[in-house]
């Protein structure tokens, strides 16, 4: 008891606690301070209600009486000393603590359910928790807090018979709008914000230390790419496939695993567990048919996941496997209005965005930009002579040959009918172009048939080529220009655009 009423460390230049004959003196009329103290002393001894004290600010704890010290798995008062309230909260407190770190410091208590942690054991214990401040600095902020422990199933629920309704219902409240947020969210929202969203969820509902979302690619591999991450430290870039996590495992076997004592698990490695001190999990699939990534959600210490949990964290899944289901649609849709269906290159309206942006880097950065539009020579007789599907052959065949030339920074664009471009979005000059088009040579539309040839314009940004503030039209119309031109000359010919039109091309 000496640690309850002896005088303790508090910041420095806060107030110092009062003596306990101070307390006595100015709060309790003329009982004198001594006694008082030794009474105080002998009741929170003998009282059968967990009581305990802690400071604010570091958390330590000061004092549990006999029956808090049982309660959370001390076996005496000698081993308070050094332990902190961290020690004997779980996940789930964890993530009520800016809760009551709010309330304490606004109005001075705190009451509702939360879980201890045993000391010994880890099991969660669940409470019904009343927190109050017993001492204020000279500015009024917190320095030590008093807390007062009854279990749910006797006392607490027997004198208040609505309180464990009154609680679960708040719960199922905070659950229901923190689902009905995160799908409000998945209408508009991309894969690169959802993970993340929903792993936060999770997190704040169960408490969990952190929550993850992997992807699980149609191809197999050794690890599992993490799309989004909420907890301690940076996001992992991946998780291990197959049998080698808790994450692989569920997605190996398409169903909810639970893991409810990582010492204890056999059916997957929990390596990667015990290397960032998570004692427990569950995983749950997302999509079905086949699946697209996995939920996981992980806990502190060994957990056994309440069925109403599980069933929380299925709905997260369930919200964005139905999100992802919309992107993958929206995705799929712009792809095909944005690339040509016979080749898969992307079309005119592509090119023009791509060479827009092209444009408005080069304008800050001072490169240039260069553009080839290609038309095959004599077209319309190699359709009449080969039909329709030797023509769609040969232009898949150029354009296949057109992907094989190019550098990996050029983007091979169909315009339509037998006219394709080349975008080149850095180029240091003419000649970088000129490369690109004395390589694009002849196209066989099939074993056994003649070769085809190709016209080829070229329009570079820069004074001495093609004036610097230009728009993507008109890159383009330069280029088609230089390919007309180059086509009068004879087949197989290029030429580069020049603001003199007798320029001659090659």
């Amino acid at each position: 008891m000496t640690e309850l009423f002896g005088p303790y460390r508090v910041p420095e230049g806060a107030a110092q606690s009062r003596s306990p004959e101070e307390v006595t003196r100015s709060e309790t009329g003329s009982f004198p301070g001594a006694a008082m103290s030794a009474q105080l002393a002998a009741a929170l001894e003998c009282a059968p209600t967990p009581v305990g004290l802690w400071e604010f600010g570091s958390g330590r704890l000061r004092y549990l009486n006999p029956a808090a010290a049982a309660l959370l798995g001390f076996e005496d008062g000698s081993e308070v000393p050094g332990r902190t309230v961290a020690d004997v909260r779980t996940d789930t407190a964890m993530a009520q603590a800016s809760e009551v770190f709010a309330a304490l410091t606004d109005r001075g208590r705190w009451c509702g359910r939360t879980e201890l942690r045993h000391l010994r054991t880890g099991a969660p214990i669940p409470t019904v928790l009343s927190v109050f401040v017993t001492e204020r600095d000279e500015n009024g902020r917190p320095l030590l807090i008093g807390a007062i422990a009854r279990e749910p199933s006797t006392a607490g629920v027997r004198e208040h018979p609505l309180l464990a309704a009154l609680a679960a219902a708040d719960q199922r409240c905070r659950e229901q709008h923190a689902l009905a947020e995160l799908s409000r969210l998945a209408v508009t929202a991309d894969l690169d914000t959802l993970p993340t969203a929903a792993t936060g969820t999770v997190t704040a509902l169960l408490g969990t230390r952190c929550a993850a979302v992997a992807r699980v690619p149609g191809a197999s591999g050794a690890v599992l790419p993490v799309l989004g991450y909420h907890g301690p430290g940076p996001r992992p870039s991946t998780v291990a496939a197959g049998r080698g996590s808790l994450t692989g495992y569920a997605a190996t076997e398409t169903a909810v695993v639970c893991c409810p004592d990582r010492a204890d698990e056999r059916r997957f490695a929990t390596a990667d567990m015990a290397a960032h001190g998570l004692g427990s999990g569950i995983g749950v699939p997302i999509g079905h048919d086949p699946i697209w990534g996995v939920l996981t959600a992980h806990f502190a210490g060994p957990r056994v996941t309440r069925e109403h949990e599980v069933a929380l964290v299925r709905a997260v899944a369930a919200v964005l496997s139905t999100a992802i289901g919309r992107i993958e649609v929206e995705e799929r849709l712009r792809h095909q209005s944005l690339h040509d269906p016979l080749t898969g290159l992307p079309n005119r309206t592509l090119a023009l965005e791509r060479i827009t942006a092209a444009l408005d880097q080069a304008a800050h950065t001072g490169i240039r930009v260069a553009v080839l539009v290609i038309d095959l020579d004599n077209f319309r007789h190699l359709n009449a002579r080969l039909g329709h599907a030797g023509g769609d052959a040969a232009l898949v065949r150029l354009a296949d040959r057109l992907r094989s030339l190019v550098r990996p920074t050029d983007i091979v664009a169909r315009l339509g009918g037998d006219e394709f471009l080349i975008l080149c979005p850095a180029v240091t000059g003419p000649a970088d172009a000129t490369a690109i088009a004395d390589r694009i040579a002849t196209v066989d539309p099939h074993p056994g048939a003649a070769p085809i040839t190709a016209s080829v314009g070229i329009a570079v940004t820069g004074v001495a080529v093609t004036g610097a503030a230009v728009s993507p039209h008109e890159l383009i119309h330069h280029a088609d220009r230089a390919m007309y031109r180059a086509k009068a000359t004879g087949p197989g010919r290029y030429a580069l655009h020049h603001p003199d039109p007798a320029d001659p091309g090659r």
